[in-house]
């Protein structure tokens, strides 16, 4: 596997993040634990098992998980935390060795924040840890976190979220929880991709959400709701 890891600079980063690595792949866990080691903690486990107690007991600020695990999966792992009302808001980043679509669009429909594929750089890495990080602490300081926004959506609000939409961007809505991609969702509507995009780009807006993949987590979360209202 060639994997480059070239310098980086201008990368700054809080000092004491720290960083859960889950995989059993010797040599990836060296090279990823050289390159995090100067900027971050770095808790390792080569078990799903050992990544779930370590979780609980370790405070990680993060996660970075290989999808391939010996007792599990990486999905299975990002699964149990997102259940998990204590762990749910940790970011969370899959890596994998095999650039398969379906394996990409799962892993951001179970609530990855991220999702990168072999062969990628030690600058590209620490760029997806960096803005997990920083997204996440400004949310913490600055922003009402996600859960809190959906509550207010669902319960608190006076409005149930389709009446927030057209009736378009509700079946929309619809179609991402059940994971179509925006050209299944053109395919299915006979509409051309573009408008798809369009129509994406106005419920986020509405919903209040933020980053290039919290509608499709959103949705996915909240599928069930969304289809009985």
């Amino acid at each position: 596997m060639n994997t480059p890891y070239p310098a980086t600079s201008g990368l700054q980063e809080a000092p004491h993040s720290r960083i859960l690595l889950v995989t059993g792949d010797v040599a990836i866990l060296r090279k990823f634990r050289q390159l995090l080691l100067p900027m971050y903690d770095v808790i390792t486990a080569n078990t799903i098992a050992d990544a779930i107690n370590f979780s609980n007991h370790q405070q990680p600020d993060l996660i970075l998980c290989d999808v391939l695990v010996a007792d599990s999966s990486g999905y299975q792992f990002l699964i149990s935390l997102r259940d998990d009302p204590t762990l749910k808001h940790l970011p969370f980043v899959l890596f994998n060795r095999l650039n398969v679509t379906a394996n990409i669009r799962k892993g951001m429909n179970l609530g990855a924040d991220d999702f990168l594929v072999f062969p990628f750089t030690g600058e590209e890495l620490l760029k997806s840890i960096q803005s997990r990080l920083n997204r996440y602490q400004h949310i913490r300081e600055n922003g009402m976190p996600r859960e809190a926004l959906i509550h207010q959506l669902y319960v608190e609000g006076t409005h149930p979220i389709n009446e927030r939409l057209s009736k378009t961007e509700a079946k929309i809505l619809d179609m991402i929880a059940r994971g179509m991609s925006s050209r299944d969702i053109a395919s299915t509507k006979c509409i051309s991709v573009r408008t798809v995009d369009n129509h994406r780009h106005n419920i986020t807006k509405k919903l209040q959400l933020s980053g290039p993949n919290a509608l499709v987590k959103f949705a996915f979360g909240h599928g069930i709701t969304l289809s009985k209202q």
